[in-house]
């Protein structure tokens, strides 16, 4: 009875070890579950923190890529090396001056001038006009602009006749006188008032200017007027005294 009893006990303390013993292994599961959960993501830690260090590094030569394609303007890289190779352009010869294109700029300076006549005296230009000294009077000049001086002048006054069939144009005509024997141009004066030419003289007409010059007593003597109508035609000059 005893013997049943004690095998009553074995076999119920026995039962309720079996009972018990699924709870440590439980623990040790969970436990072995934490610590590799956390092995798992130490790793993870591990390998998303390489792979930044990867990623900057490798951003590194780029960035001195770019520092090296834009050199500091004041280090010795700033000026580029020549090549020596290279073939150095040609350069423009400068060009050869035409002595055809020389005659004809030394024959535009060189304009024609024909004989001076005697102030009373007509000159007839070839193939064009009849110019002439109309009169010479003595006056006043009156300083109006400036660079005029008042005082004894001269107003001259020219004719030219159209004896073409053809209008002569004059919107270009200058008259301009000279004094002395070192032919010093003398100053136009505004007043008295003189009259300029007309644009034009028709065929058969006569067209009038008149013109004022200072012209002291004393430079009256051996004065040349000159009448340019146009670059196309010759100079006419008039010479003599005035009274």
């Amino acid at each position: 009875m005893k013997d049943d009893e004690a095998f009553a006990r074995d076999r119920e303390e026995f039962e309720r070890l079996l009972a018990e013993e699924p709870r440590p292994r439980r623990r040790w599961i969970v436990v072995a579950a934490t610590i590799a959960g956390a092995a798992v993501i130490a790793i993870a830690i591990a390998i998303s923190i390489g792979g930044l260090g990867s990623s900057q590094v490798s951003a590194a030569p780029g960035a001195d890529r770019g520092a090296t394609a834009s050199p500091s303007s004041g280090g010795p890289d700033a000026t580029p090396t020549p090549d020596a190779s290279a073939t150095p352009p040609a350069s423009n010869p400068s060009p050869t001056p035409d002595p055809d294109n020389d005659e004809g700029a030394a024959e535009a300076d060189a304009r024609e001038t024909l004989p001076p006549e005697e102030l009373t005296d007509p000159v007839a230009v070839d193939g064009g006009p009849i110019v002439s000294v109309g009169s010479i009077e003595s006056v006043t000049g009156e300083a109006v602009l400036p660079g005029e001086v008042s005082g004894p002048a001269v107003r001259i006054a020219v004719d030219v006749e159209n004896t073409t069939k053809k209008p002569i144009e004059l919107t270009a005509a200058v008259v301009t006188l000279y004094t002395g024997a070192d032919d010093l141009q003398a100053s136009p004066v505004s007043k008295p008032a003189g009259k300029a030419f007309p644009s034009e003289v028709a065929p058969g007409e006569v067209a009038r200017g008149a013109f004022v010059f200072e012209l002291p007593e004393d430079r009256r003597a051996g004065v040349r007027v000159e009448v340019d109508l146009s670059l196309s035609d010759p100079l006419i000059a008039f010479e003599g005294d005035v009274g």
